[in-house]
């Protein structure tokens, strides 16, 4: 059952991909380097499918839930990695380099790149506070509930985002934020594709379509843990029976982000698998 639930949402962004609408935007890019990079990029969805999975039920005390999303989007950056390293070599054996400085902001998406920024402030900001605050649970289990003492009474609050699951969701986010940075320099600085008389071939079409799916991977390897994150630790200070104001005020702040997460997270999912559907062809003009 929780394999189905892991499943769910990647099955309706897989829907998103089948009813997606080709980019409007004229594509010279080589066939064959089209093919590469989005077969790459499919392979690395779908053994990030597998991978999220298995991790699902690894874990009974929730880890595993906790990163099955961020180790499906390694997967994708992986790939991303792959295919932009596969397409230099599927564009020919003699190269010619290009007079040009490419530069990342070129081909980022500009309001999602700088949100997926911000969700990644905001999950480093709370995963330090939530770990700072935690204490260990009943069974000694060191980071995993929120205590309080009323004076009279006393007691804790659990699951809490502290250092049991902080920790490890901590180490997969870096490592999926040092694959974004590698994707994205993948993406900007593998040379141009050349056509069949040596002539550079311009993809700039491509490069943008492959810095969205970064994006999206990116915004997918953190607001899935950020939308959890929030919910976990609002119902933890709002479990306190005598929380101070502030609690209750950060509580309600968390929940009224979500939908902002949420948005961002059907953005980086719609991106993600749109970014491999095929392109548009340039239409000829007549001599």
């Amino acid at each position: 059952m929780a394999t189905v639930l892991a499943l769910g949402p990647v099955l309706g962004f897989l829907l998103v991909a089948l009813l997606a609408r080709p980019s409007a935007e004229a594509d010279t890019t080589p066939a064959a380097v089209r093919r590469t990079i989005r077969r790459w990029r499919w392979t690395g969805l779908l053994l990030g499918v597998v991978v999220a999975a298995v991790a699902w039920d690894r874990d009974p005390l929730g880890r595993g839930v906790l990163l099955a999303a961020p180790l499906l989007a390694l997967c994708v950056l992986a790939g991303v990695v792959v295919g932009e390293t596969r397409a230099v070599r599927a564009a020919g054996s003699t190269r010619r380099a290009a007079l040009e400085t490419r530069r990342v902001r070129d081909y980022l998406p500009r309001v999602p790149g700088w949100t997926v920024v911000a969700a990644g402030g905001t999950l480093t900001a709370l995963l330090a506070a939530t770990t700072t605050a935690a204490s260990a649970d009943d069974l000694g289990r060191a980071g995993r509930s929120l205590a309080y003492d009323c004076g009279r009474y006393a007691g804790s609050h659990g699951p809490w985002a502290g250092s049991f699951y902080s920790l490890p969701l901590a180490a997969v986010v870096g490592v999926g934020v040092l694959l974004a940075g590698l994707a994205l320099r993948r993406v900007v600085g593998r040379p141009r594709p050349q056509d069949a008389v040596g002539d550079l071939v311009p993809d700039d079409a491509e490069r943008r379509r492959s810095a969205a799916a970064v994006t999206g991977a990116a915004g997918l390897l953190l607001t899935v843990p950020l939308i959890g994150v929030s919910l976990v630790t609002a119902a933890g200070l709002l479990a306190s029976p005598c929380r101070p104001v502030w609690w209750t005020a950060t509580a309600w702040l968390l929940i009224l982000l979500v939908p902002g997460w949420l948005a961002l997270l059907g953005w980086s999912g719609s991106a993600l698998l749109t970014a491999g559907t095929r392109p548009t062809r340039p239409v000829p003009v007549p001599a």
